[in-house]
């Protein structure tokens, strides 16, 4: 089932131009090119996976012990409470535009004579 899966993965119609195979641009001494050995690509994801769960294991059972012995408690930062006052002047402050996501029609041409003024 693996290899059904790695050989569809690896189709030479998806990775590879017209006409060529891949044993044509496989790795060899006697070829006039030396490409890259595509399976070489297989052994990042497995180290990936290797990574991550080193990773989980040393926090899990090193770094967060050992953070709590030197007294770093495990909290998550506070959300900043409400401000009706502070959300007014956001909303009624002209230097924000905020709610305008694209330029009008008359602001892009606008833009455009200026830049063409400018630089053409």
């Amino acid at each position: 089932m693996l290899r059904a899966l790695l050989n569809k993965f690896w189709d030479e119609d998806v990775w590879l131009p017209p006409n060529t195979t891949w044993e044509d641009i496989t790795p060899g001494p006697d070829k006039a090119v030396v490409y890259a050995d595509y399976r070489h690509l297989l052994y990042p994801i497995p180290l990936a996976l290797v990574l991550i769960a080193l990773r989980q294991v040393l926090e899990k059972y090193w770094f967060a012990p050992f953070g709590r012995s030197l007294g770093i408690k495990n909290t998550r930062p506070k959300k900043a409470p409400n401000n009706s006052k502070l959300e007014l002047a956001y909303i009624d402050c002209p230097k924000i535009k905020h709610k305008q996501l694209f330029l009008s029609k008359d602001e892009v041409i606008s833009l455009t004579l200026r830049y063409n003024a400018l630089y053409l």
